[in-house]
């Protein structure tokens, strides 16, 4: 039926998206294994289930699905156009996010399936991008790595959410208008860079098994807040203050421009560098 063209969606998929449905049915099977009529009865049930998750896929992303492509995600600037709202669930591979003064966004996002939606609200003052990837698990012979690429208008009030997979690469905001960052990622190995753009920036970094290097302004205060398992950070050789579990900039409360940093790794490195 997918060679035919007739559906979409993967089996494998499906079956590992219900895997909760899995452990019931085989739960049932064991209790009952001497009656064959519930066992044939909750096996087709199942079955029946993933047929109609399926199509359900299907039908969702219908023609927002982009198939075995590699896609460029391209929003004209407008004028009117002050705050951006990004939300990002992307899978593993590497990525650079970085800044133009162009476009709203320039977004290269290859994958088996993506969608993106683009919404403009408040007479336009506001633009909500959403781009979700979605997996195929057991795909064959796919041995392409993901690379993504995004450049964002730089004089637009950012708001930003991450969530990934094991991603490796650099987000670089040093001339972005970043009001908030919240990034949701596994094994990953990130250099993040800020900039002085915006007065007050909020960042929440939860992660696994990380390496994390941070690069902020000499000239904004910084706070950091660290919690898990850090093996190895330099911020103690920075001469920051420890007040309250936080490390702060010397320049912190006289700063006119903040930067707060909340980290939450399950095991990892982050090195800090003030430039």
């Amino acid at each position: 039926m997918t060679n035919l063209g007739i559906i979409s969606w993967s089996f494998f998929d499906v079956m590992f998206r219900l895997w909760p449905v899995t452990l019931i049915v085989i739960g049932i099977n064991v209790i009952f294994r001497d009656r064959k009529s519930i066992k044939y009865t909750t096996w087709g049930i199942f079955f029946i289930i993933v047929i109609v998750f399926g199509f359900y896929q299907q039908y969702r992303f219908g023609n927002g699905t982009l198939v075995n492509t590699e896609s460029n995600l391209v929003i004209e600037n407008r004028v009117e156009t002050t705050t951006g709202k990004l939300d990002l669930q992307l899978g593993g591979g590497k990525i650079r996010i970085d800044s133009t003064d162009d476009n709203l966004i320039n977004a290269k996002i290859p994958n088996v399936r993506a969608t993106k939606d683009v919404k403009f609200t408040n007479n336009n003052t506001k633009v909500n991008i959403d781009i979700e990837q979605k997996s195929n698990f057991f795909q064959i012979n796919n041995r392409k790595s993901h690379i993504y690429n995004l450049s964002l208008k730089d004089d637009l009030l950012w708001d930003i959410d991450i969530d990934v997979g094991a991603i490796d690469g650099t987000m670089d905001f040093s001339n972005i208008r970043l009001a908030k960052l919240d990034i949701d990622m596994g094994a990953s190995n990130l250099d993040l860079i800020f900039g002085d753009k915006a007065e007050h920036t909020t960042v929440n970094i939860d992660g696994g098994v990380s390496n994390l290097e941070i690069t902020v302004p000499e000239n904004i205060g910084v706070r950091i807040d660290t919690d898990g398992f850090i093996e190895d950070t330099n911020i103690k050789t920075l001469g920051w203050k420890s007040v309250d579990d936080y490390y702060i900039s010397p320049n912190y409360e006289e700063a006119e421009k903040k930067l707060d940093i909340d980290i939450d790794m399950a095991i990892g490195n982050f090195d800090i560098k003030v430039k």
